[in-house]
């Protein structure tokens, strides 16, 4: 969380929020039945069917200097009037469309995440409701749903522990008063990632997403909860495109896990960038087991105990 995160909005927020439709248990697999006359007869095997997809989002990363004039900072004055989570220094590079329709812009700290030097790189991107004009001149939308933060100090920690550059990114949704873990886990062959689903309601279990690279060009992931497929991330690199499905019918009705996912989509486009700054970094303090990197106070503060904090 970065020192403009309305905190209080957040608590208020997590008051207000309504139950889920249904809560989250082990997703179930089909059983194929088989018959004796299939048995007997065994003729050839049918190509497995395609999945059904009960949910699409596709996370864009356009932006290019074509788009300045189209985007303005009239535009992004706009989001800051709007919500206190668009902060001044954000430039909005994308859209976020769900079943084909444009719902979101995604903005982000491109200048600081860009140009900072090594030990004072940061990374906070969210996304927000397209900003609609009416005719009472009173603009719709702009509301933040979700964004994600890279912590350096916490990836250093986790690429200390296994010994391999883990990026570790925040994820923060409104509503919601806990902060999710996105880590890069070891994996002989591809990359690995995982966050957790925690419980929001009474009847909630705790749950692990996996995702695992696919071997490929671009940010490629299958989505598990145990050995379950709930999802899938096509990313393509040259776009800066990613393309997430959902499998799962439940799932796919899930807000929070929804946004949980379009968050993962967003990161897709930072991981290979995190990577390489959080190699350098470990690489330097393998040995002396000290960093040259500068913890702002935004990531100390998520080491901060939240017992504490209420007194």
């Amino acid at each position: 969380m970065t020192e403009e995160d309305p905190v209080e909005e957040i608590e208020e927020m997590a008051k207000k929020k309504k139950p889920k439709e249904k809560a989250r248990t082990t997703p179930a697999k089909k059983k194929k039945t088989t018959t004796k006359k299939t048995e007997a007869a065994k003729p050839e095997e049918p190509k497995a069917p395609k999945q059904t997809v009960y949910k699409k989002i596709k996370v864009n990363f356009w932006r290019t200097r074509l788009h300045d004039e189209e985007i303005g900072v009239h535009q992004q004055l706009k989001y800051q009037a709007k919500t206190r989570w668009f902060s001044k220094n954000f430039d909005i590079e994308g859209v976020i469309e769900e079943d084909d329709e444009k719902k979101h812009i995604i903005a982000f700290n491109k200048e600081q995440w860009e140009e900072d030097p090594l030990e004072e790189k940061r990374l906070v991107c969210r996304y927000f409701t397209i900003m609609e004009e009416t005719l009472d001149s009173k603009a719709k939308g702009g509301n933040f749903k979700g964004g994600v933060e890279l912590s350096v100090t916490h990836s250093l920690i986790q690429s200390y522990e296994i010994k391999h550059p883990a990026p570790v990114f925040f994820l923060q949704v409104p509503g919601i008063i806990n902060l999710v873990k996105l880590v890069r886990g070891w994996r002989l062959i591809g990359s690995r990632w995982s966050f957790p689903l925690l419980p929001e309601d009474k009847e909630d279990q705790l749950q692990i997403v996996l995702a695992r690279g696919v071997v490929g060009p671009g940010r490629n992931y299958k989505l598990y909860i145990g050995k379950k497929l709930i999802a899938r991330v096509d990313g393509h690199p040259i776009q800066k495109e990613f393309e997430i499905e959902i499998y799962d019918e439940d799932y796919a009705k899930d807000k929070t896990f929804l946004r949980y996912m379009t968050l993962f989509g967003c990161a897709c486009n930072f991981m290979d960038g995190a990577v390489k700054i959080v190699k350098k970094l470990y690489k330097q303090m393998k040995n002396t087991g000290t960093t040259i990197y500068k913890p702002p106070k935004q990531e100390l503060d998520l080491f901060r105990n939240p017992r504490m904090m209420r007194r």
